[in-house]
């Protein structure tokens, strides 16, 4: 069953990918060409997943905000795990740092992400850059816990013990010795934290504080759900944008699970 998770996963996360990637060079269109004369059109063999409510191409505007929201999410995951594996590797090695930086940690898992996110990013102004620093700011605390529990775990085994007593610098047992021990769990972290940045991302740019406009978003595309008439009426206004994110989130939590088992046995 396992090997069916993850089979699915990966089918799933490539289609998405191929879609986002390679789709736009078979789909040639311009995904912000306004055309007034279209406003909401069904979908038909010009415009395949209809028009938005500026006559731009849904389909176009689809493919071009899967790569804003992979971007997002990939990048926000790299930084915050860098933030992380620093963090943890100081609170690890260095007792007088430890409880700096885990109280700080738990301040920033005391308060729910959407309020701090959406203060910030009121303050700061909703732009691609500004939501993958928010995505890092926000939520480093976690990987960074579990990264210098699994850095203690480590250090303490005997091979450790004899390099720092043969006067092995610090830093070249970190690269030589504890990161590659932790390639599962990071592995692990950056799976679903990939997953959960592009929720974030979605999430934001529905409530108008991520991706603005005219540059295209599946948190932007479902924006429309707060008409009424959009979800009784217009399906292609909304309905594959949340497929994509329900899509690509799915596929890998999948993957990520199926990480994680490897990873316990």
């Amino acid at each position: 069953m396992k090997r069916y998770k993850l089979i699915l996963g990966y089918s799933i996360f490539i289609i998405i990918m191929l879609s986002v990637i390679v789709g736009p060079f078979i789909y040639n269109v311009n995904p912000n060409t306004v055309n007034m004369i279209k406003i909401e059109n069904a979908p038909d063999r010009e415009a395949l997943l209809g028009t938005d409510s500026m006559g731009r191409d849904v389909l176009a505007r689809l493919m071009e905000g899967g790569k804003i929201s992979l971007t997002v999410g990939i990048l926000a995951t790299a930084a915050k795990l860098a933030v992380a594996l620093i963090l943890g590797f100081i609170s690890a090695f260095f007792e007088r740092a430890d409880s700096v930086i885990m109280r700080i940690c738990d301040v920033f898992m005391c308060f729910p992400f959407y309020v701090l996110a959406i203060s910030m990013a009121a303050f700061i102004g909703p732009s691609v850059v500004n939501l993958i620093i928010i995505i890092v700011f926000f939520t480093f605390s976690m990987p960074t816990r579990l990264i210098r529990t699994e850095i203690r775990t480590i250090k303490d085994k005997e091979y450790i013990q004899i390099l720092k007593l043969n006067n092995e610098k610090t830093l070249r047992i970190l690269v030589n010795h504890i990161i590659p021990n932790l390639k599962n769990t990071i592995l692990v972290i950056f799976t679903t934290s990939v997953a959960q940045a592009i929720l974030m991302e979605s999430s934001l740019s529905f409530l108008g504080m991520g991706v603005q406009e005219p540059q295209a978003s599946w948190g932007g595309m479902l924006s429309v759900t707060l008409n009424i008439l959009n979800i009784q009426n217009r399906w292609w206004l909304w309905l594959p944008a949340g497929m994509m994110i329900l899509g690509l989130v799915f596929s890998i939590n999948l993957i990520g699970e199926e990480l994680k088992d490897v990873r316990s046995k």
